[in-house]
């Protein structure tokens, strides 16, 4: 061994020993660590490489009971398809013959069952690698382990200058050695270290080298994806967060934080946005919903058909609006513990029920109003606004029959505003902006029942002027029959 080469071992040990004591010094090894740290000690450590050869061994045995069971399927396979084969050559001939009509009917009854139970069932000799798996769980690391030995990594980064780039190729204090570079999965659990202990910068260099060693893993590059995209957000860095917010790839859940930071930049590009993108599909007059319409014809915009959603023109007096102005009493939006609200940045009022309105609205919408909350008037003033969410309450099975859902949205607008102030639907790039007098409907379940995630809503913050809007969801219940419920359809009825 040349001079250069001891010298590296030294160092190694010398960083390996720090890692011990930094662990044991940093979490009370005398008190807090349990008597297998195999993060704290190397003999631990070794134990371990026994534990993974035992795993190894138990998994290549496992396998092999599989394969000879997959062998014996493929072997009876074959057999049964040549016999199916003759069979489809002259069905005439082979069905004449009453023996071979008898072992079809036969295979068919009891063979083809018995072969399922096989597939499906556990063989002996594979139940004994399972219950070995089973025993030496208890010999693995636990969530403790690898938050000890994350640690240790950060300690040895801060006590020597190294940075996640290095460490991620294998370069540990000047030496490279590439049978030590982490993985991609070992960057990103590196990374969520650091994110648990609010080192965000560091978390970012972790994810960027995971990301590089990622290219072909796209079910885990895409919670990598997802974190950096957070960290990007959270510093006010929105162009940058975009692209790592991509589609989820096939088998892969999306889940409710991803689902949350997609509309987030959404809300923000669509409310930022000089120039909206028009999103009305054609203008008619609606004259088919009630009686009433077809004698005075309501003036609409079709805006979405999945889920239904339209525009009404004038659909409101100023007559109206100043009475509904003039008669009510606005309190500031709490929270349920009573404080203010950072959800929604407005005053409502609610005001009682205004038969000539909700006569209107049925006219709108073909729907009764029998069992529908009372209309909300709401205001929102400088900076006013209501972050992303839906209508619907999403209630439980259980309590739904007695209260029921809200099918349905109608939003009046009471006022113009200077600047600001539009309603926008992110998952549809639909953005609606106030008129005085006009109201936009739509549903919020489709016709299945189910809640309709594309209606996603967020008022967007007032940048110039004073926004009055008069809410009213409609119940589902007394519209049963008006809107039946189709299993597995999400259309809507054509309007009306």
């Amino acid at each position: 061994m040349d001079f250069k080469s001891e010298m590296f071992s030294l160092k190694y040990i010398i960083l390996i020993g720090y890692l011990s004591a930094s662990i044991i010094s940093i979490q009370g090894f005398s008190k807090a660590v349990p008597k297998l740290s195999y993060a704290a000690s190397t003999v631990a450590l070794m134990k371990l490489l026994e534990v993974e050869d035992e795993l190894v061994a138990n998994l290549k045995g496992f396998v092999e009971a599989l394969n000879k069971k997959l062998h014996l399927l493929e072997q009876s396979l074959l057999t049964m398809n040549s016999e199916h084969i003759e069979m489809k050559k002259d069905y005439e001939t082979f069905l004449g013959n009453p023996v071979n009509s008898f072992r079809l009917i036969h295979r068919l009854h009891t063979s083809w069952e018995k072969w399922h139970q096989y597939a499906f069932k556990t063989h002996k000799d594979a139940l004994v690698y399972i219950e070995k798996a089973h025993l030496l769980r208890t010999r693995l690391p636990t969530s403790l382990d690898l938050e000890d030995a994350c640690r240790g990594i950060d300690e040895l980064m801060s006590f020597y200058d190294l940075k996640p780039g290095e460490l991620a190729v294998g370069n540990l204090a000047g030496y490279l050695k590439l049978e030590t570079a982490l993985s991609g999965l070992d960057c990103l659990a590196l990374g969520e270290f650091s994110i648990r202990n609010r080192k965000e910068d560091l978390a970012k260099a972790w994810f960027v080298n995971s990301l590089a060693q990622l290219t072909n893993d796209t079910h885990h590059s895409y919670s990598v994806h997802e974190a950096l995209g957070v960290l990007l957000i959270n510093d006010g860095n929105l162009t940058g967060a975009s692209n790592h917010f991509q589609e989820k790839p096939r088998g892969v859940r999306e889940n409710s934080v991803h689902t949350h930071f997609k509309g987030v930049l959404a809300t923000n590009r669509n409310c930022s946005a000089v120039v909206q993108k028009p999103s009305r599909l054609h203008c008619r007059y609606n004259s088919s919903t009630t009686t009433f319409a077809r004698i005075a014809p309501l003036k609409m915009e079709e805006l979405s058909t999945d889920p239904y959603m339209v525009f009404f023109h004038d659909v409101i007096f100023d007559s109206e609006i100043d009475s509904i102005l003039n008669s009510s009493a606005f309190t500031l939006s709490l929270v349920d513990d009573g404080q203010k609200s950072d959800i929604r940045s407005s005053k409502d009022s609610y005001i009682g029920q205004v038969a000539k309105l909700e006569e209107r609205v049925s006219d709108m919408t073909g729907l009764s109003m029998a069992g529908s909350e009372e209309f909300s008037l709401i205001n929102y003033g400088l900076g006013g606004h209501y972050i992303l969410h839906h209508d619907y309450h999403d209630i439980t099975d259980k309590n739904r029959p007695t209260h029921g859902e809200r099918i349905a949205t109608v939003l009046f607008y009471l006022g113009d505003v200077d600047s600001g102030g539009a309603t926008i639907f992110p998952l549809m790039n639909i953005t609606v902006t106030p008129k005085k007098g006009s109201a936009v409907f739509w549903y919020n379940l489709h016709n299945s029942g189910a809640m309709h995630s594309k209606t996603l809503h967020s008022a967007c913050p007032v940048i110039s002027g004073s926004k009055y809007v008069l809410t009213k969801w409609i119940n589902e219940l007394p519209n049963l029959f008006l809107v039946p419920c189709m299993k597995n359809s999400n259309l809507h009825p054509k309007n009306r």
